[in-house]
């Protein structure tokens, strides 16, 4: 795995954002961000750290998931560069899911999404 960075798995990652260790971020699009995501988790949109919803912690860990492990490698490494301390969840969001750990949708309701159908 050399190079890669460092990863978590998404129970490890878990039990770190349940005991307040670290924050989850999420690199996801506003689409697959609105579908659900990791209760308190910060969006950051294509790991931007300028378009945060809320800002960074200085020297918090940052537990960073995307829809993919590599996408969230990437992203994580590219926070890393910038001077935070962040670590690739593996397997994504959908082994978050297929885990069944909490997700919490967005203020936004379901019927809001469902633009342009009739």
């Amino acid at each position: 795995m050399a190079d890669e960075g460092e990863t978590l798995g998404v129970e490890e990652a878990r039990r770190e954002i349940a005991g307040g260790e670290a924050t989850a971020v999420d690199v996801r699009s506003e689409e697959e961000w609105g579908e659900g995501h990791v209760p308190g988790a910060i969006h950051l949109p294509d790991g931007d750290p300028e378009q945060a919803t809320k800002p960074l912690a200085d020297g918090a860990r940052l537990l960073v998931i995307a829809k993919d492990g590599k996408l969230a490698v990437r992203a994580a490494k590219d926070l890393s560069d910038r001077g935070y301390d962040a670590v690739a969840v593996d397997g994504g969001m959908d082994d978050w899911v297929s885990e069944d750990f909490k997700i919490q949708p967005t203020a936004d309701p379901d019927e809001d999404t469902e633009l342009g159908l009739s």
